[in-house]
């Protein structure tokens, strides 16, 4: 394949790390934002969403665009006004969006939801926002939402996952998702989970993402790098990197992957 401009090259793995949630600098919604996104969007009574996230609008995140101050980049959880549905249980819409900054007036957007079950509950910090230079193309700078959930989850799992990154791209008035996975995730590598003895080992890995030196249908590769721990506050014990091409819609990963797993001891 062709090679990009200079300035990608530039750019080739360079990893771009994500903080954990509870680590992360706040992203506040001004107020006036928040009460025109509400008009638009045919909602109203909203008001910065706190503590759980129980009101009308569940959580929100917003954030400077670094290409150009008059606009903003912001995500929304939010329910319908009637909608009276208890945490763990709700069908969330779901916005990613540009803004200009003074009028609240949409630019661009990607509307979806976020439906709740017993792995995903959202709660008023569960948005975050991440605009680091993912230049993938000429002219084309994506950014991503990533997604924490606060579900307590399975009891006793071999494995889990959390903190989603989705990323988007500009395409006309729309953004497109390109790019999805989790950023952490856990498996177990022997033994049994909750059993005291079943000499029960697992592995953690933190995923951060770069831009590899080549390009297919346009689009810069993706490098995704796992470190890998044996518990939470040991030191790493390997890092392991994959590719990803796009594919001239998307970049196919599957969200929890283990391309950083060994096989399991028995």
């Amino acid at each position: 394949m062709d090679r990009l401009p200079s300035i990608l090259p530039a750019l080739a793995l360079c990893l771009l790390p994500l903080a954990h949630a509870d680590t992360r600098q706040p992203q506040p919604c001004d107020a006036a934002l928040l009460d025109s996104l509400a008009t638009q969007l045919g909602q109203r009574g909203w008001t910065p969403p706190d503590g759980r996230g129980d009101g009308a609008l569940v959580a929100a995140a917003c954030k400077p665009w670094p290409d150009d101050p008059s606009l903003s980049v912001v995500t929304l959880a939010y329910r319908d006004g009637e909608d009276g549905t208890p945490a763990g249980e709700r069908n969330l819409n779901w916005l990613v969006a540009k803004v200009d900054t003074q009028s609240g007036q949409l630019r661009e957007r990607h509307d979806d939801y976020l439906g709740e079950d017993a792995a995903l509950e959202i709660d008023a910090n569960s948005l975050w926002l991440d605009t680091a230079r993912y230049h993938l193309a000429p002219g084309v700078r994506a950014f991503g939402v990533v997604v924490r959930s606060v579900a307590r989850g399975a009891s006793c799992p071999d494995a889990d996952a959390n903190n989603l990154l989705t990323l988007v791209v500009p395409d006309g008035p729309r953004l497109r998702p390109v790019f999805a996975t989790y950023l952490y995730a856990w498996t177990t590598v022997k033994g049994t989970s909750c059993v005291t003895d079943s000499d029960f080992q697992s592995e953690r890995a933190d995923l951060t993402l770069g831009l590899g030196p080549k390009q297919a249908h346009g689009y810069a590769d993706l490098v995704v790098t796992a470190q890998v721990r044996a518990g939470w506050q040991e030191p790493v014990l390997r890092k392991v990197s994959t590719t990803v091409r796009y594919d001239g819609t998307r970049y196919p990963f599957d969200k929890f992957s283990m391309f950083w797993t060994r096989e399991p001891q028995p």
